[in-house]
């Protein structure tokens, strides 16, 4: 990893160059055309941008126009950007790059036609690094980092292979890091690069070192955070940042909370929300929505704190469709907890599925059926069960699993209506759709404080929307919600909380009836909360903030 942090400022100028010596040999390697080539409904990772966006990007560029500047667009799409730029941009010299030629129109060739435009067919991949532009404009593909195996957006195809930087690059990183940092490479000192890009940069672990880059190579000049979208129609956070190309990093970063497109349109009152950070707390600062609660207070916890055994997830099959059993078929099957929809009330009672899981010996029916499953994952597409293949051509016991560890406590990753720890007191077996916990002391109590409003809240603002009402927590963000500590509470709380909890247990989930134990739960922990804070919160506030996630 980057230690930008470290690095005094007289030595900056060094660092930058060493890092940016190692990018341009990651990506100044030439190309085989063919295998750059897209496939017939290959994933290109394609979101558009809107006219709006489209021209409220084109503004923050025309902040820095210079006469004649020279602007790239590596991925023009339908060439939204370009065709976007006014009486101003009539002199710049403008090169476009589209690596899927379908979308190349008559109408955006006639546009290349004039002679301070050129429209290169191919990878930007391709691109000579060499190539330096004052301006870059772009919404890169975003595909993610398990889904770059083969075709057009591999990482071969991207010089992922380059020993310089295998340890540079995390292995996680979607695609649009790579055109991020290859773009950067392609500006001119001082020159400017506006992308829109999605928000998982803000919190993921790659985007620790998305941000170190920037740092390195440059500074952020401004952040808009569409936390609910940017794109019409795909309901997912994004942002769009400016960057520079220049080591001036006593100027802040501008960063402006937004909640989706309409926002837009009252462009002259975006700076009213603009929160102002110095460069390196780019590094430092929390991008999730800010709360009315202080979880910073001593009284709350991270959750990887308060249990016996490290968080993970459940265990994995194989295949789901090939492993994964509605009813008890064959002899080394284990029951299993799969489908959390099936777990009617907060305790699990029984298992809902099995999951075929061979340890020593092998009785000749599953023999059978696994030389039949193993037949049918050859012959499926190329792209579909890639490991899975790689492990039947070098392991003999390319079938055989992980069985994780039990835990009296799972909890579901996908989030909608529902964000329940259900209580699993005798420790069945779970898939990987769950998160495992096991918590020793104080069960109950702990039951009753993880289904709280407090706890939900937190998980919540940990998560990322999928679209659609869907949200999703990550492990590593699983781990560090905030819940109250229960070491912290009364004698007379925690007993109430146990009964509560023990109430809790066999409510239904999807009814009413839990509704009013929670709010006892609630309201217990408020009381405790405002003690210790000398506040006056009120249940009205967490059901409001916990609202704001789910509609």
């Amino acid at each position: 990893m980057l230690n930008y942090v470290c690095e005094p400022y007289k030595e900056l100028e060094e660092v930058v160059q060493t890092f940016e010596e190692q990018l341009e040999l990651f990506f100044s390697k030439d190309f085989e055309t063919k295998t750059n080539k897209p496939k017939q409904d290959e994933n290109l990772g394609q979101v558009f941008t809107s006219a709006i966006l489209a021209k409220f990007m084109i503004g923050l560029l025309k902040e820095s126009l210079k006469p004649y500047s020279s602007i790239l667009d590596p991925c023009i799409g339908p060439n939204t950007f370009f065709k976007a730029m006014n009486e101003d941009f009539s002199n710049c010299n403008l090169k476009g790059i589209e690596i899927d030629i379908s979308l190349i129109t008559e109408e955006i060739k006639k546009f290349y036609e004039s002679p301070n435009r050129t429209l290169i067919k191919g990878s930007f991949f391709d691109f000579p690094i060499t190539e330096k532009f004052d301006q870059i404009v772009q919404n890169p593909p975003y595909v993610r980092q398990e889904l770059l195996i083969e075709g057009a957006n591999s990482k071969d195809s991207i010089r992922y292979n380059v020993s310089s930087l295998l340890s540079t690059i995390p292995s996680q990183s979607n695609l649009y890091i790579y055109f991020l940092l290859k773009s950067i490479l392609h500006l001119k000192e001082g020159g400017v690069m506006v992308a829109v890009i999605y928000d998982s940069w803000l919190y993921s672990s790659f985007g620790k070192f998305l941000k170190e880059s920037f740092l390195k190579l440059g500074r952020l000049e401004s952040i808009y955070h569409f936390k609910k979208s940017a794109f019409d129609n795909v309901e997912v956070g994004a942002t769009v940042i400016k960057f520079v190309k220049d080591n001036n990093h006593k100027k802040s970063i501008s960063y402006i909370p937004l909640n989706d497109l309409n926002d837009l349109r009252t462009y002259n009152g975006l700076n009213a929300n603009c929160i102002k950070l110095k460069q390196q707390e780019l590094l430092t600062y929390s991008f999730n929505n800010q709360s009315q609660i202080n979880y910073k207070s001593s009284l709350f916890k991270e959750l990887k704190t308060i249990v016996s055994q490290p968080i993970q997830r459940g265990t994995s099959a194989v295949v789901n469709s090939h492993f994964i059993f509605s009813k008890n078929e064959l002899p080394e099957l284990k029951p299993i907890i799969k489908d959390v929809s099936r777990i009617k009330t907060y305790t699990v009672n029984e298992e809902n599925a099995y999951i075929l899981a061979v340890n020593g010996s092998i009785s000749n029916e599953t023999k059978q059926y696994l030389e039949s499953v193993k037949n049918e994952i050859l012959k499926t597409p190329t792209q579909k069960f890639i490991a899975v293949k790689r492990d039947i051509e070098t392991k003999r016991d390319w079938y055989k699993i992980n069985l994780k560890a039990t835990g009296n406590f799972i909890f579901n990753y996908y989030l909608r209506n529902n964000i329940d720890f259900i209580y699993n007191p005798n420790k069945f077996l779970s898939s990987d759709n769950f998160y495992i916990l096991n918590i020793k002391n104080n069960e109950l109590a702990n039951f009753a404080i993880l289904n709280s409003s407090f706890t939900r809240l937190n998980t919540l603002s940990n998560s990322r929307s999928q679209g659609n009402g869907l949200r999703k927590i990550q492990l590593y963000e699983f781990k560090e919600v905030k819940v109250i500590d229960v070491n912290k509470l009364s004698e007379l709380t925690i007993k109430k909380l146990e009964l509560l909890g023990k109430e809790l247990m066999n409510v239904s989930r999807y009814e009413d009836d839990q509704k009013h134990i929670i709010e006892s739960i609630d309201l217990l922990l408020i009381e405790e909360y405002n003690a210790i804070n000398c506040s006056s919160l009120t249940i009205d506030v967490l059901i409001n903030e916990i609202k704001e996630y789910l509609n």
